[in-house]
């Protein structure tokens, strides 16, 4: 419970701090898979608190993006953080493509995935991630674009 808890208030603080910025917020993004539920959104750093920023090694800019990611086993009862290798790529309208350095991060029993890269302002862009959930043979592929 505290978990679920947990993940839900950082989305929800994360969503509310981009709206308070004035930017333009998407709401929470998550997939549905069979055995898991995935979490993933992307937005400037500069919408993050100069501590939290610190405190994760993140440049704090408006062309700088974080990708966060969060893989939840279901199952009964409440779900749970699982480990997982995320790999990634985006790619900008222009074709443009660049490899995405996820890390493990690791905050009481919640585990999430981030990255961060270089954007520009007004840049469309499309992520493309891979999930492989710890102890699954399946691969999850998580699509979705964002301007910035």
């Amino acid at each position: 419970m505290k978990l679920l808890k947990y993940v839900s208030i950082l989305f929800t603080i994360l969503s509310l701090m981009i709206l308070t910025l004035g930017s333009v917020a998407q709401a929470e993004n998550a997939k549905e898979y069979a055995d898991h539920i995935v979490y993933y959104n992307a937005f400037p750093t500069d919408s993050l608190p100069p501590q939290m920023t610190k405190q994760y090694g993140l440049k704090r800019s408006k062309n700088y993006a974080m990708i966060n990611i969060s893989v939840m086993e279901k199952g009964t009862g409440t779900p749970v953080g699982v480990k997982s290798k995320v790999t990634g790529n985006l790619k900008n309208l222009m074709g443009q493509s660049r490899a995405l350095e996820f890390r493990e991060i690791k905050e009481g029993k919640a585990v999430y995935y981030i990255a961060q890269v270089g954007v520009q302002s007004r840049e469309n862009v499309n992520f493309f991630i891979d999930i492989v959930p710890e102890g699954s043979k399946e691969k999850y592929e998580i699509k979705f674009s964002k301007k910035f």
